[in-house]
C-alpha cells in the first residue's frame, strides 16, 4: 500500500481507499463508512490530496461564469423539487406555507400531472387535468384541460429540465405568467 493510501485510510469516516495514479485512466476510489460525514471526510481528504500535490490547493477560477439567473418561479415565491426514486420520482412543491408532493411512475405526462396536483393543493385549486407533456426543439409543452379550454404552456430546457416541467406546467394550469 503506498503512502498516500496509508494517509487516506487514517482519516475517520474512510473504509477503504484504492489508489491508481498511472497515466491510463487511474484514480482515487474512496469507500465511506456507513454514517460518516461525508463534507468533513472530503474535507480532510482534499487536505492530504494537496499536501501530497495530487490537487490544487484552489481550484482555477471560472472567468467567464454568469450570475445566477433569476427564475420564472421566483416572483411567485414556490420551489419545485423533482426527486427521481426507484421506479419513478418525488413530486414536491412548497410555498412559505404548505408544502405537497407525491409520489408518481416515471413518465413524463405523470411527474407533469404530479407536480399540478401537488401546485394546485399548495395554491388552494381544484386540480387541473393534464392531457400531454412533450419534449420537442429543447422546450418542453405541457397541455391542460383548464376551466377556459385547453391551455398549453411551454418551459425552455436550457433553465434546466426541472424549471423547464414546472415553468410549463405552471403556465398550462395557470399559476405562472406567460
Amino acid at each position: 500500500m503506498s503512502r498516500l493510501a496509508h494517509r487516506l485510510e487514517g482519516i475517520p469516516g474512510v473504509a477503504a481507499v484504492e489508489v491508481d495514479l498511472s497515466d491510463d485512466g487511474g484514480g482515487i476510489n474512496i469507500k465511506l463508512d456507513p454514517g460518516a460525514d461525508e463534507l468533513q471526510v472530503m474535507e480532510r481528504l482534499r487536505t492530504v490530496l494537496v499536501a501530497y500535490g495530487v490537487r490544487s490547493e484552489r481550484p482555477l477560477p471560472v472567468e467567464s461564469l454568469p450570475g445566477p439567473a433569476m427564475s420564472p418561479l421566483s416572483p411567485i415565491g414556490v420551489k419545485v423539487r423533482i426527486t427521481p426514486i426507484e421506479h419513478g420520482a418525488r413530486v414536491e412543491v412548497e410555498s412559505k406555507s404548505v408544502r405537497s408532493f407525491r409520489i408518481v411512475p416515471a413518465s413524463r405526462l405523470a411527474i407533469a400531472q404530479g407536480l399540478a396536483d401537488a401546485w394546485s393543493q399548495v395554491v388552494g385549486r381544484v386540480p387541473t387535468e393534464l392531457t400531454a407533456a412533450r419534449l420537442e426543439n429543447g422546450v418542453i409543452t405541457v397541455g391542460a384541460l383548464t376551466e377556459g379550454g385547453p391551455k398549453e404552456g411551454s418551459g425552455a430546457v436550457s433553465d434546466g429540465w426541472q424549471t423547464a416541467l414546472a415553468v410549463a406546467v405552471g403556465r398550462a394550469i395557470g399559476t405562472v405568467a406567460e
